[in-house]
């Protein structure tokens, strides 16, 4: 083997080490190229969705926000009826009021009838018992006459 062939096989295994750094180069900068392609395509999904549900929100928000105005101004109206209306009861408390001068005399007699009403129920209480008393007794008498056969 002489000295030209030997420099000839070096540079042989030279072109062939290089040709494999560019396919490894190549290959790596292609499966590079699809990783990001995919990184983006990721990306814009996740941007698709996140602006879906923002727009979903928003729509929630302003229908819950224009609900929110429509019982506000069903309430101010009410309110204004309600206003009338106390002010009606307030006319009238007053007319109670004036027509509460005979209370005193009221509130006697109405202790007088509750005082009253307390001693007929502690006479019932009694009445109750004897009539319970009365009962058994009926039972008692009518014991012989249990022994004839009635028809």
């Amino acid at each position: 083997m002489n000295k030209n062939e030997g420099s000839e096989i070096a540079k042989g295994d030279e072109k062939s080490e290089a040709r494999a750094t560019a396919e490894l180069v190549e290959k790596t900068m292609a499966d590079f190229l699809e990783a990001m392609r995919l990184r983006d395509e990721l990306t814009v999904r996740i941007g698709r969705r996140t602006s879906q549900i923002i727009r979903v929100g928003a729509i929630t928000v302003s229908l819950l926000s224009f609900a929110i105005m429509f019982l506000t101004a069903s309430l101010n109206k009410d309110m204004a009826i309600m206003v009338d209306r106390m002010d009606e009861i307030s006319v009238t408390m007053k007319s109670m009021n004036t027509s509460m001068t005979s209370v005193p005399a009221m509130s006697v007699s109405v202790g007088n009838m509750s005082r009253d009403v307390t001693e007929m129920t502690r006479q019932m209480h009694f009445l109750n018992g004897n009539v319970g008393v009365m009962g058994h007794d009926v039972n008692r008498m009518s014991a012989p006459m249990r022994m004839f056969p009635m028809p």
